[in-house]
């Protein structure tokens, strides 16, 4: 009987153990954010749960900007659609994942005007809503759109926490 028990509760342990297996990292990043409306320049974590993209920017040890991205945008705890957040915190609605691909470093508009670096890749992207250049250099990630007057600059620092 105590055998049994035994198998039970160890059996119950490592399946507990195997339901917590999450797509989960998070790396230190130097985070300059520049809008109308956002000024920051200072260090946080870029953290990947699951299908969640966290950004959280500290400042004397607190967490004073916190973004989170899934279906819709979070900033500090209210929430958006992500065309109203481009459109409210960017002036200018570009496309709705626009904020996630800059934050994963993955080229804009599906790679569109893009040139191979040695270093990573660019892009030179304009309308007459914008004009962007966006840079994926080594551990560094910048975009900037001259009309807007957007400045996005994420140095990753290269250890993994």
């Amino acid at each position: 009987m105590l055998r049994k028990i035994f198998i039970f509760f160890l059996i119950l342990f490592f399946s507990a153990c195997a339901l917590k297996n999450q797509d989960y990292s998070s790396q230190k990043m130097k985070v300059v954010f520049s809008t109308p409306t956002i000024k920051i320049n200072d260090f946080g974590f870029l953290k990947k749960e699951n299908k969640a993209l966290n950004l959280e920017v500290y400042k004397l040890g607190q967490a004073f900007f916190k973004l989170k991205i899934r279906e819709d945008i979070c900033l500090n705890s209210v929430c958006y659609s992500k065309m109203v957040f481009n459109q409210k915190f960017f002036k200018n609605a570009y496309y709705e994942d626009i904020l996630k691909d800059i934050l994963e470093a993955k080229p804009l508009w599906n790679g569109k005007n893009m040139q191979k670096t040695q270093c990573g890749f660019n892009q030179n992207l304009n309308s007459a809503n914008y004009e962007i250049f966006y840079e994926i250099c080594d551990n560094k990630i910048s975009f900037v759109d001259r009309i807007s007057r957007i400045k996005i600059v994420l140095m990753n620092f290269k250890d993994k926490i």
